[in-house]
């Protein structure tokens, strides 16, 4: 157990509400703790989040989607879309700032029957209303613009809706990644696996206790995604809201695919089924095809034939040449919709000094500008919120080997000689990456992945994987059998005891 730690600010929850909020309490002399119960950042919601962060054309389609079936119509001048308005820009900027590799993509919405020409249509037209960039650039195509900016899509198409405006493609774990560190960077104090199991009151603070020992705070920001109904249940403080929770099964795609289509394409829903292909940053394809199923194990991740053959007869349908073969990869995500369905920052009405936030779809996006909102009410509930004028906003990223140029490998293989030597194959990820993620904080097999990409290629870790335990195990001074996937129980390498070895017979 650990001696009492003490902070202004406690932040439960590493995902992408805790670590926007920590870059931006960073900003303050305000002695700042963040804590969370796995072993690294970004593993709740924010790890399964489609890479992109979107504006325009797509925020609309979502909210149309979501009043399917209400009695009032969407609205898109509300805090919602207010938020998002102003979340677009700020992650613009926040992405050279911590210099997180990301592209411009535009969005197209095909429709392929007459019948769905006006869906689209107002799509458009609620687009031009709700844009963050260039809302005249928002059009209807013909059918001939269509295949001239995407050859290789279903020729079924007879027109769409093209948005080259609304989106930014980026890996959402590396933007987690890139705002802790930078906060960390301006002081910002972070320990990973602690979980919280209890709030009490103290006099003038709060008492949080954890699995390694207690945390006193005078405020507490409760940032734990899909355990903040049970952290603010803890401490009393969740007031009228509730969760429900669904998942989504999605498919990565070879790279060999990149360049067979440029936008993130969608077709107008039939059946409840939505069918979603779209490029990443990266370089693979990335699908998610197929219906959002309610849940009511909000852990239950595990993928299904079913989904998958979804997925691939939708891609299928989009991108007639793709094949599932192509699929190198599924995933589920699970996400959390509120009863009060649009974003909660508040301070909690029975315990003040305990602030709920509980993102929306899409969270990313708005996850920074909720951060500025969370700096005004420590204020209001009179934190003394000092400006520091030594802030440093700037993040530098890890080398990425792949990226450069012949001369810039060479200048960085003469500065430390395991950038020379290629750990992944599929990635072309280099040892000297490895090791940098390492002195970042990745602590396990899955740590390194999402900060390199080593062992996301092809193979999956089938050359690197032995490789990577390796490096771990000597760069932690940990022995291989301690190396874990993603932390807890998830070891790589299995093995028996002397005893049980010599008294074992094999077939």
């Amino acid at each position: 157990m650990e001696k009492e730690l003490k902070a202004d600010v406690l932040i439960i929850g590493g995902g992408v509400a805790g670590a926007a909020i920590a870059r931006e309490l960073s900003k303050y002399a305000v002695d700042t703790l963040l804590i969370d119960k796995e072993s690294d950042f970004s593993q709740g919601i924010s790890k399964a989040a489609h890479g992109y962060l979107y504006t325009g054309s797509e925020m609309v389609y979502s909210k149309i989607l979501k009043g399917r079936g209400k009695k009032e119509p969407p609205k898109f001048d509300d805090p919602h879309t207010a938020v998002l308005k102003e979340g677009f820009p700020m992650c613009h900027n926040l992405l050279h700032e911590l210099d997180v590799p990301h592209s411009h993509r535009g969005a197209v919405f095909i429709a392929r029957r007459e019948e769905e020409i006006p869906f689209i249509e107002e799509i458009g037209k609620r687009a031009r209303e709700a844009h963050a960039f260039d809302a005249g650039a928002v059009r209807m195509i013909d059918r001939d613009t269509l295949f001239e900016i995407e050859p290789n899509i279903t020729r079924q198409a007879i027109g769409a809706l093209y948005d080259p405006e609304c989106i930014l493609d980026m890996f959402p774990q590396e933007f987690v990644f890139a705002l802790a560190e930078n906060a960390k960077e301006n002081g910002v104090k972070m320990l990973l696996e602690r979980e919280a199991i209890g709030v009490s009151s103290s006099s003038g603070g709060q008492m949080v206790q954890t699995n390694k020992g207690t945390i006193n705070a005078r405020f507490i920001i409760n940032a734990a995604g899909m355990s903040a109904d049970k952290v603010a249940d803890m401490a009393g403080a969740r007031d009228d809201w509730d969760f429900k929770f669904t998942r989504h099964q999605i498919a990565l795609y070879d790279k060999r695919l990149e360049g067979l289509i440029h936008h993130h394409i969608r077709t107008v829903p039939q059946g409840g089924l939505l069918n979603l292909i779209s490029p990443l940053h990266e370089g693979n394809l990335c699908s998610s095809c197929g219906p959002k199923e309610v849940i009511s194990d909000r852990w239950n991740t595990a993928t299904s034939r079913e989904s998958f053959e979804l997925i691939a007869q939708g891609a299928k349908e989009i991108v007639p040449s793709i094949s599932e073969k192509d699929i190198i990869a599924t995933f589920v995500g699970n996400t959390l919709s509120n009863t009060r369905d649009t974003h909660i920052v508040e301070s909690s009405k029975k315990n003040p000094r305990f602030i709920n936030v509980v993102l929306r779809m899409p969270g990313f996006v708005a996850a920074p500008p909720l951060a500025k909102k969370v700096v005004d009410l420590l204020r209001a509930q009179g934190l003394q919120m000092q400006r520091r004028t030594d802030f440093n906003p700037l993040r530098k990223g890890i080398p990425k080997f792949s990226e450069l140029s012949d001369q810039e490998r060479a200048k960085l293989i003469a500065t430390d000689p395991r950038y020379g030597h290629v750990i992944c194959r599929c990635e072309t990820v280099t040892e000297g990456e490895v090791v940098e993620a390492i002195k970042r904080g990745a602590t396990t097999v899955q740590g390194i992945q999402f900060r390199t990409r080593a062992g996301m290629g092809r193979c999956q870790s089938g050359f690197c994987g032995p490789q990577l335990v390796e490096i771990l195990s000597r760069e932690l001074g940990i022995p291989a059998t301690e190396v874990t996937k993603k932390g807890g129980a998830s070891r790589i390498l299995l093995y028996r005891s002397k005893e049980l070895l010599e008294g074992a017979s094999y077939a």
